[in-house]
């Protein structure tokens, strides 16, 4: 095993194991807060689910690689690469609809009672709480085919000429059908996560210019919660996007490029494992709910505000 592979072992098992360590702790701690607060809310509803599927995406990818680098190299056979890359694509596509998801419901939560979108807000609202189990659903469908064109890794199996390297599997025939209706979902799902955050901003920005006169004379000014939500969820959103395209091009570089070098894969795996490892930390320290509910039976509550 090179230092190379060793390097690249423990920076996939670093990711992977902080990452999953997160989603379970934000879980737990976020189950603990409903329990406490007998509150259900649609966010609360699509934030779990954005937790377990960061937990399948950061299993389901980060696994195989760690599993590669650290020297068990053919560990994967025809049958097993078949079903890591069917949950591989599975959770990838759950990724983008629960966040498109989560946009647009902050989207539609914080639009003025005067705004076009506000006529909707109940029937948007009531389309939440089904759409959750729908996305599980329709990534399952549209992704069942994919699976029939992986086999085990080019390195075992020389015939491999006309497909993509995954290092540890290989993806014949990329450019067949087996692909159209999942590149529509995701540019549908990515379309609409960026007309949230512009709307979002744009809110935003509104709020900030009419509250500015009022606190202009005050220097100790606080967020409301309904702001910090949001803010959060544009961040997320923004680390999203900005991971999401930076897969999308390393993989198409992968794809057209003459020579089959693997460090466009490995660059594209990681990118795409920084939001399942970032967002759940980045919501338990933006979520203030979750400390007070976690510090009340041990400190004053003043101190937990």
């Amino acid at each position: 095993m090179s230092l190379y592979d060793t390097v690249l072992g423990i920076i996939f098992f670093s990711q992977t194991g902080v990452g999953v360590l997160g989603n379970s702790l934000f879980l737990c701690l976020y189950v603990w807060t409903l329990s406490n607060s007998h509150r259900s809310r649609l966010l609360d509803l699509i934030l779990v689910q954005l937790t377990m599927t960061n937990t399948i995406v950061l299993l389901s990818k980060g696994c195989p690689l760690v599993n590669f680098y650290f020297g068990n190299i053919y560990f994967l056979g025809n049958l097993d690469c078949k079903m890591v890359f069917y949950f591989q694509r599975m959770s990838r596509g759950l990724a983008v609809c629960t966040t498109c998801l989560l946009s647009i419901f902050q989207a539609v939560t914080i639009s003025p009672s005067n705004s076009r979108l506000a006529r909707h807000k109940v029937r948007v609202l009531k389309l939440i709480r089904p759409s959750c189990p729908l996305c599980w659903i329709f990534n399952m469908i549209i992704e069942v085919n994919v699976p029939i064109y992986i086999t085990g890794s080019r390195r075992i199996n020389s015939s491999h000429t006309d497909g993509f390297d995954m290092v540890y599997c290989y993806w014949e025939k990329v450019f067949k059908e087996v692909i159209i209706l999942p590149s529509l979902r995701d540019i549908l799902c990515v379309g609409g996560m960026v007309w949230a955050s512009g709307y979002i901003i744009v809110l935003l920005y509104r709020h900030q210019q009419k509250v500015r006169h009022i606190h202009s004379t005050s220097r100790s000014q606080k967020t409301s919660p309904e702001i910090r939500a949001t803010q959060t969820i544009l961040l997320l959103l923004s680390i999203f996007v900005s991971a999401y395209c930076i897969n999308c091009g390393f993989t198409l570089y992968k794809v057209y490029a003459t020579h089959s070098d693997d460090w466009p894969v490995v660059v594209s795996t990681f990118s795409e494992l920084c939001f399942p490892t970032i967002s759940p930390f980045l919501l338990i320290h933006r979520d203030t709910q979750i400390f007070r509910s976690c510090c009340a039976p041990w400190w004053k509550p003043s101190l937990c505000s």
